[in-house]
């Protein structure tokens, strides 16, 4: 079961990177005018994609999950029939609710993020009048997806309170610090306001 979720998770990110890329007339970039705000306008423009890929990746690894847990839900049937107590319906529950969470990502996001702010709105900035706005749009927008694959590891690493190897020290904390930062991460311009009124900072946004 493992190996078919490395090769579906494999093959998705073929399909996005791969795929797309033989139909993509590449820019001609000299050294001249290559510079760190050029290279991060650039990675700006693939972000979509990327968020598609990782969108894509949660719900192969969602529906694994749910399997995975309806499996073990399965296993702790045929146990309780030979009255058996070495499984739990912990383990089972852990990982069709991870699943079903990463199979609904966006409406699990957005739960997180309703849970921090009344109204969050990760993409309610910005005024396109100068090159320093392109540039902080671009650094924030790769953060949120460097947030999004946090908020996704946050919850992949909660699986692993379910597994038979028992409790795994630190896990919920490590899995919870990866959900939170992820979620601060994903509405970043609402997130840098809040730092910025606590201390009385000055504004870097326009």
């Amino acid at each position: 079961m493992r190996k078919l979720l490395e090769s579906a998770i494999l093959f998705v990110t073929a399909f996005f990177l791969v795929l797309p890329s033989a139909y993509a007339q590449e820019p001609v970039v000299s050294a001249q005018n290559l510079s760190a705000s050029t290279m991060l306008e650039n990675l700006f423009t693939q972000i979509p994609a990327l968020m598609q890929l990782v969108t894509a990746v949660a719900y192969v690894m969602g529906m694994y999950f749910i399997f995975y847990g309806i499996g073990l839900l399965k296993q702790y049937g045929e146990s309780r029939t030979m009255m058996s107590h070495q499984h739990t319906l912990k383990g089972p529950i852990i990982f069709i609710v991870i699943g079903t969470a990463l199979l609904y990502l966006p409406s699990s996001v957005q739960i997180g993020l309703t849970t921090f702010w009344s109204t969050p709105n990760p993409y309610g900035y910005l005024d396109q009048n100068s090159q320093w706005t392109s540039f902080i749009q671009a650094c924030f927008t790769i953060i949120q997806l460097v947030g999004t694959i946090a908020f996704i590891r946050g919850l992949v690493i909660f699986t692993q309170l379910g597994g038979h190897g028992g409790h795994h020290p630190g896990a919920f904390a490590k899995g919870l610090t990866h959900v939170i930062g992820g979620i601060l991460c994903i509405n970043i311009y609402q997130f840098v306001q809040v730092i910025i009124q606590t201390f009385g900072l000055p504004s870097i946004l326009p």
